[in-house]
């Protein structure tokens, strides 16, 4: 078995990982770079993906953000593609409402449930559905030759799911060779990690003192939308456009009877027919960039609350987002936020959880060579984009 990251052994997102036989190939992700990346070889061919070759391959994603999915119009059509169902609903409204040219591609996007084992080749892979700020994010194990690859792609133990995560690990992620492991958060020091539910009970108190709430956040951000949702009190309308209640109902419609926590029963989409009703029983609103939200936070300004609940790399330095940052700076928002990504402790108890028998490869983080002080350092294995690990 070879293993080959093609990009992400230094830097967050743009990451394309293969893991390979002699005859089959499969490909892991296959990201655009981040707003204001200088990253050398953004749009690098490789071989069995974007270029054919003699080998058996697919490409799998781990979840739809861009920094993941964002490169899916470059791979050979040949290439059969997978991801989650419900990730590829979520997805394809997404490209609808941008008016995306690769909705075809999405089209043919094949999909797995969580623990379905898909051959490709000589390769098994098995997908392991875990927590991010994505929905319906996934893990994968590789196995070939008698030996298992854990590739975690994005994740986190600190969402509302995570705790079955370990325990999913225990049962499945037994006799592990090598964990492919993201690094994100180790470059961020100081951020503070709170829990999805500790975040939910701040919301709470936030909505209980102003009758007004708009809240900015991904409106893929299933679970934090969901945070929002069960901590507007009752008798206040919870409201959104029609794009972030369609993306609502999917989730709704396929996942409630697993939880309740899905069963987005009261949802509105925004209409004047509900201009008396929020000014009588207050609301809270998810708000994205545009004309009518615009004009409704005007509308209350200064006697309501604005919060905003993404990364606050969006609204400064080199991954500044202009639009977004100009939308916001005639307001006083409150900063509410946890990252879709594993904290140093999380990735401490997936190590010890997993057990590797040969080591961690870091991905997806600017500072891998960090883990040294997490993990015994005769494990930790540091690769360069394009480095061949064969064994």
């Amino acid at each position: 078995m070879k293993i080959i990251i093609h990009r992400g052994t230094h830097q967050i997102g743009g990451c394309v990982t293969e893991i390979s036989t002699d005859t089959s190939k499969v490909f892991i992700d296959f990201g655009a770079d981040l707003p204001n990346s200088s990253t050398a070889n953004p749009n690098k061919a490789v071989k069995g993906l974007t270029v054919t070759d003699n080998a058996v391959s697919a490409l799998f994603f781990t979840h739809y953000h861009g920094d993941h999915i964002g490169r899916l119009r470059d791979v050979k059509t040949e290439i059969p593609i997978y991801m989650g169902k419900t990730a590829k609903a979520l997805y394809k409204n997404y490209a609808v409402r941008t008016k995306s040219e690769i909705i075809e591609r999405i089209d043919n996007i094949l999909t797995f449930s969580p623990l379905e084992k898909i051959t490709v080749g000589d390769i098994t892979v098995t997908p392991l559905m875990v927590d991010h700020s994505a929905f319906d994010s996934y893990m994968f194990i590789i196995e070939a030759d008698g030996k298992r690859v854990l590739y975690t792609g994005d994740f986190r133990l600190h969402g509302f799911r995570g705790n079955k995560t370990l325990l999913m690990l225990q049962k499945y992620a037994t006799s592990i060779d090598y964990i492919i492991c993201e690094a994100t958060n180790l470059s961020r020091k100081g951020a503070k990690i709170c829990t999805e539910r500790d975040l939910q009970n701040e919301a709470r108190k936030i909505m209980q003192e102003n009758k007004y709430v708009f809240v900015y956040c991904s409106s893929t951000n299933i679970d934090r939308i969901g945070a929002f949702y069960h901590a507007n009190p009752k008798g206040r309308l919870f409201i959104c456009d029609d794009y972030q209640a369609l993306q609502l109902a999917v989730v709704r419609n396929r996942h409630k009877q697993y939880s309740k926590f899905y069963d987005f029963a009261h949802i509105y989409s925004y209409g004047h027919n509900l201009d008396e009703l929020m000014e009588k029983q207050g609301f809270c609103m998810i708000i994205r960039q545009g004309k009518m939200f615009e004009q409704l936070m005007k509308r209350y300004k200064g006697r309501s609350k604005i919060i905003y609940s993404m990364w606050s790399g969006y609204l400064k330095g080199d991954t500044k987002n202009k639009e977004l940052a100009d939308f916001l700076k005639d307001y006083d928002f409150t900063f509410l936020h946890t990252s879709g990504h594993a904290s140093e402790q999380d990735l401490v108890d997936l190590y010890n959880t997993a057990k590797p028998k040969k080591g961690l490869i870091p991905i997806h983080g600017e500072m891998p060579e960090k883990f040294s002080e997490l993990l015994p350092k005769d494990k930790l294995v540091l690769l360069n984009d394009g480095e061949e690990l064969s064994f």
